[in-house]
């Protein structure tokens, strides 16, 4: 057993930013139910998501096959001048749940 204590906040530099976001509806065998247009309870369309989202987040809300999306140049540009905070291990969720996996780090 390792007993390397994690830290509770950890502070990313600039080159560990992540590059990709994590699509999880690539990896879930049900995938969740779409989005449904109020007006005719059917699935939304790309056209309809695009009068309330950008293009590139209807791409995003309707992909459930892509396991990573590239994080366009402008957010990560914004990332490298300001992370709102930093990434905290859950240490007390993981007691409460009894994971496994926090005696192998």
């Amino acid at each position: 057993m390792n007993t390397k204590e994690i830290p509770y906040k950890i502070y990313l530099d600039e080159q560990e930013l992540p590059k990709q976001w994590y699509n999880l509806r690539a990896d879930m065998k049900n995938k969740p139910a779409p989005l449904l247009n109020p007006s005719t309870l059917k699935p939304m369309t790309a056209e309809e998501l695009s009068q309330v989202f950008c293009e590139e987040l209807v791409k995003q809300e309707l992909d459930n096959d892509t396991p990573y999306i590239d994080i366009p140049e402008p957010i990560l540009k914004f990332y490298k001048m300001y992370r709102p905070a930093p990434l905290v291990r859950a240490y007390c969720l993981e007691e409460k749940i009894a994971d496994p996996r926090k005696n192998l780090l």
